[in-house]
């Protein structure tokens, strides 16, 4: 939340991205998410959402961007998962809310994109249904040969999501976990 929000500004914002009221244990959520908010992100003058598969053979690169910006950048940034609010209780928050919530006051989404599995194409729908997503999101593609990459892709991302991002120079395209490496180097450094 940006600095100096209120409890009523975040319920507010809640109440905008949600689809129907929220319930009693949905507020409850809410309360533990401000919380984790607080201690996880708020005070850094650079926020990184860092968005990726969580599939055993992609998560390493998530956790890889993660731990470089919080390792690697000084006090001043911190980068996070949206799996790191509301962990260790039975609250939940609808996961598009929470999405919303983390990315409205994130100054950075970056995304980590190997494939079309699990919850990337909610996530692409998302970040190019806003501008304001897309003025702050940098996507790291992964580059399969030609054959591959139809396997890979559906056509929603490539000729919408990557097409987007490329048009604003916010894609970034690698092959090999060395070009990754340098990929995260140079972008998080021209962000920070």
């Amino acid at each position: 939340m940006p600095d100096g929000s209120s409890e009523s500004d975040l319920e507010a914002r809640a109440q905008r991205h949600h689809y129907r009221s929220l319930t009693p244990e949905e507020y409850e959520g809410l309360n533990h998410f401000r919380a984790d908010w607080a201690d996880l992100a708020a005070e850094a003058d650079n926020r990184f959402f860092i968005l990726g598969s969580f599939s055993e053979d992609d998560v390493d690169r998530v956790n890889q961007l993660k731990d470089h910006i919080n390792r690697d950048t000084g006090d001043d940034a911190v980068a996070y998962r949206m799996d790191e609010f509301l962990p260790d209780t039975d609250l939940v928050l609808h996961p598009i809310l929470k999405f919303k919530l983390i990315a409205d006051d994130s100054h950075h989404i970056l995304g980590v994109c190997e494939h079309d599995q699990g919850g990337a194409l909610i996530e692409h729908g998302l970040l190019i249904e806003s501008r304001s997503y897309i003025d702050k999101t940098h996507i790291l593609k992964r580059t399969y040969p030609p054959e591959r990459e139809k396997e890979q892709y559906s056509w929603m991302q490539t000729f919408g999501v990557f097409e987007i991002f490329e048009y604003y120079d916010q894609l970034y395209e690698w092959e090999t976990v060395p070009e990754y490496e340098q990929q995260i180097e140079d972008l998080v450094e021209d962000l920070l």
